[in-house]
Order: structure tokens, then C-alpha cells, then sequence
């Protein structure tokens, strides 16, 4: 019996003890840049070639950031594809930055395929929740940049984003938050919130919407002489507490046809214009613009309202040019097609987020105790004078 169990015995020992220890990450990091040829010739001849070498390593939230010094002016063609073979390599999510060092994050687990809001955490100030990625929630502050574009196909989540964002807001500033919702959707997706006290109106068409931003734009002009009286430049200096946030979901609908009449293409028109203005204007006097349409063009994401909107989202699109306008990069082309809410969040930099999902039951059930039977069809700070829309395209007293 012995005999017999003494080669088995050896056998295993021999696997065991001569099996290659597998490789840590830092290894195969470093071997992906030689088989790449990441790095650069040195010394007087350019004749020693020298692969990056690493300065520093230490843990982050969720995983390692690797350090590496390396020689000047790495080109595209090398870093470009850097970042998908190393995340193909190590099999894990990264990020990689090449500005003096070159910067390796690797993180232990990858951006949540699901989040939900009732894991939001709460935040102080004007802050909505953007996602979670891979080092955690990130937030947005309107009173540092007071407007937003959204793009995205359908059902991938641009009008749960909406919502989410409205409802957090009700739960944060219930008494001075308000809301000014263009649902070109014909109302299906806001009407029933019509009733929220934060709630000034809900406009289903390019006639309602021009009615409302008519009315806004006389207030405005109202409020910026107070500023001016008052020697203001931006509400966040002053004590006055109430956010108007005005939201346009489904933007494509106020881009006129050559088709259309003149009744429409004017209301269209002149609703082009006031959004472009309160972009422009307005988010000094305290309005917030959160403009979001299915499939951004020129046409769709009017030139002053895009270059006033200092965050820029985009869940999935369909094209790398859809991208290009919606967050000036490509990518959003690049998204899962089958994780709803996940999106690119564009300010100086780009982050990919999983944003959190909400019923429209949670939602009611949150917000459900601000619902009021009796509504006035006009703010009480709303002016009673209202602008005619001229025929050059510009508001008329």
C-alpha cells in the first residue's frame, strides 16, 4: 500500500510546489507596458529604452492607485488603447491618467448594475444625486452650476433621473423649492404631481409651455431690478432661500418642422427662446434649467442653453456624434445596452455612474404629503403683465 501511494504522492507534491504563483497586479500592469512598448528612449543617443517605473502605490476607496514616473510626451496611439487592455488584462474596472505621472487606479469591484434611492444619502444645500460609481455616490450642487442637460434613449433612464432629482429636492427644501415641469410627453409622466404645492404647473404642449414661460419671463425681468436695486449679482450672496427649478423633459418636441403652421412654429419658436434666456440670465436670479431630450442635434439642444450647462449627462446613445453633442466626447454610444441607468456625467472631467431608481409609487409615497386640493393658476410672485412674442423672434412688453 505504501509502494503504491509513494508516486501519487510525489506527483502531487511536484504540482503543488512547481505551480507558477499568480501574477499580483502591479506584475501584470508592468508586463502589459513591455509588451506594449509603453515608455521612451533616454540619455544622450535616445539608445536605452525605459519602461515606466513606479514612485508610489497606495490603497483608495475600493482599490490601488499605482504611480508610475515615466518619460515625457507618451502619444495617443499608446495610451489610447492602454486602458482597455489593462482592465482586460487584471480583469477588474480602471481608471488611467497621464498628466506628468502616469496614474493607475484598479479598483476591487465594478460600478453597481442596480441602485436604488432609498440608498441616496442625505446631503445638505441645493445637491442632487448623480450615481454611484466606483468609489461612491456623487452629487451635484446647483447653486455652483445651476444648469443641466440630460440626453438618452428611451428607457434607459433620463426621466427616472428627472424625477429622482424632483423628489430629493421636495425632500430637502419642501418650503422653498419650486417647480415649472414641461412634459412633452403630453403630461403622462408629471401630471399626477400636478398637485405637489412645489409645483407651480405642468405643460403638455408648445402653447402651454409658451403661456408659462411667458409669465416667467415677465417675473424675471421684475426680479433682476430688484438684483439691481438691491446691488446683487447672484442669489447664493443673498438671503433669499426659494429655487425655482424649471424642467423640460422630451426637448425635441419644441424643434418646429417645416410642415407645422405658424401658430406652432411661433410657439415653439418663442419657447426656444425664453429657455435659451433663463440659460443664459437666470441662474444668478435663482431659476435652475434641467433641459433633457432623446436625441440630442443641433436642432434639439439649442447652441445657448448647451454652452450655459456647465454638467452635461447622457445615458446610452445610439451613435458616437449623438455623444459628441450631448456631452462634446464620444462614449455614451459605449454604454451597456442592457443596464438601464447607467450614464456618463460630463463637468471638467467624465465619470460613469449608475443612477438611482425610483417608482413613481416610492415616489408618490415621498412627496404624497405635499399634495394640495386648491391651486392658484398663477404664483403670487408672478407679475400680471404678460409678453407678447414678436414676429422677429424676440418678447415684447
Amino acid at each position: 500500500m505504501i509502494e503504491l501511494l509513494f508516486p501519487v504522492a510525489v506527483c502531487g507534491a511536484a504540482v503543488l510546489f512547481g505551480r507558477k504563483k499568480p501574477k499580483s497586479d502591479q506584475e501584470q500592469i508592468e508586463l502589459v507596458f513591455r509588451n506594449l512598448g509603453v515608455g521612451g528612449k533616454v540619455g544622450k543617443e535616445k539608445q536605452t529604452f525605459v519602461y515606466p517605473k513606479l514612485i508610489n502605490k497606495h490603497q483608495v476607496e475600493n482599490g490601488i492607485e499605482y504611480v508610475y514616473g515615466t518619460t515625457v510626451g507618451l502619444p495617443d496611439k499608446i495610451l489610447t488603447p492602454l486602458k482597455d487592455i489593462l482592465s482586460s488584462t487584471l480583469n477588474k474596472p480602471l481608471k488611467l491618467k497621464y498628466k506628468k505621472y502616469l496614474t493607475i487606479t484598479v479598483y476591487n469591484e465594478p460600478i453597481p448594475d442596480k441602485v436604488l434611492y432609498n440608498d441616496v444619502p442625505r446631503m445638505e444645500g441645493w445637491v442632487v444625486p448623480l450615481g454611484k460609481s466606483e468609489v461612491g455616490w456623487h452629487f451635484h450642487d446647483f447653486d455652483k452650476t445651476p444648469h443641466m442637460t440630460i440626453a438618452g434613449t428611451t428607457r434607459f433612464g433620463k426621466t427616472k433621473m428627472l424625477k429622482n432629482n424632483m423628489t430629493y429636492l421636495i425632500e430637502q427644501h419642501p418650503d422653498d423649492v419650486e417647480f415649472l415641469i414641461i412634459d412633452l410627453k403630453g403630461k403622462l409622466e408629471f401630471n399626477r404631481y400636478s398637485n405637489l404645492k412645489q409645483v407651480r404647473t405642468v405643460c403638455g404642449d408648445p402653447f402651454e409651455a409658451f403661456e408659462q414661460l411667458s409669465l416667467l419671463h415677465a417675473e424675471l425681468t421684475n426680479t433682476m431690478s430688484e438684483f439691481l436695486d438691491a446691488g446683487w449679482s447672484n442669489i447664493v450672496e443673498t438671503t433669499k432661500k426659494k429655487r425655482l427649478f424649471v424642467i423640460v423633459d422630451e426637448a425635441a418636441q419644441l424643434a418646429p418642422d417645416k410642415f407645422m403652421d405658424g401658430e406652432s412654429k411661433k410657439a415653439m419658436g418663442g419657447c426656444q427662446y425664453f429657455l435659451s434666456e433663463i440659460a443664459r440670465v437666470a441662474g444668478g436670479l435663482g431659476v435652475r434649467l434641467i433641459y433633457a431630450t432623446q436625441y440630442p442635434t443641433a436642432d434639439t439642444l439649442p447652441r445657448q442653453i448647451k454652452q450655459n450647462s456647465d454638467i452635461k449627462i447622457s445615458f446610452r446613445l445610439p451613435a458616437g456624434y449623438a455623444s459628441e453633442v450631448a456631452i462634446d466626447d464620444r462614449g455614451a454610444e459605449k454604454l451597456p445596452s442592457d443596464v438601464p441607468g447607467r450614464a456618463l456625467i460630463k463637468t471638467h472631467e467624465i465619470i460613469e455612474v449608475q443612477t438611482p431608481l425610483i417608482t413613481d409609487e416610492e415616489m408618490m409615497e415621498r412627496v404624497g404629503p405635499y399634495v394640495i386640493t386648491e391651486r392658484k393658476d398663477v404664483s403670487p410672485e408672478i407679475g400680471s403683465s404678460i409678453t407678447k412674442f414678436g414676429e422677429d423672434g424676440v418678447s415684447q412688453p
